[in-house]
């Protein structure tokens, strides 16, 4: 989407309107379960990550993780791919005792 290529081309905040906007659209529309909801909350999670906002990153991977981990169960692809995402945020804040266990939990869910 127009908002990921933004993000790939370094213009960070527009990728942000985008991603916020899409992502307000998908609450409205699907509600908070819904699988592109999910999606959209982790693409806002990874550009938050990349704009240094980790704690913003942070509450969007845990809420995406949660919903896919309702949803999905814990070893379907989207939540294993949540846990990991998770993990290398709290491996990017520093907390690698928590990055580890959710690394751990994703390779034995495989």
């Amino acid at each position: 989407n127009l908002g990921s290529l933004l993000q790939d081309q370094g213009d960070l905040d527009g990728a942000g309107a985008l991603s916020r906007e899409a992502l307000e659209g998908h609450r409205e529309t699907l509600g908070d379960r819904h699988h592109l909801t999910l999606a959209s909350i982790n693409n806002l999670g990874s550009l938050l990550q990349d704009q240094g906002d980790l704690d913003g990153a942070g509450a969007l991977s845990r809420e995406a993780l949660e919903g896919h981990r309702e949803t999905l169960g814990d070893r379907h692809p989207n939540t294993l791919i949540s846990i990991d995402n998770l993990g290398m945020l709290l491996k990017a804040k520093g907390d690698l005792d928590g990055a580890e266990a959710l690394f751990r939990e994703a390779l034995e869910a495989r």
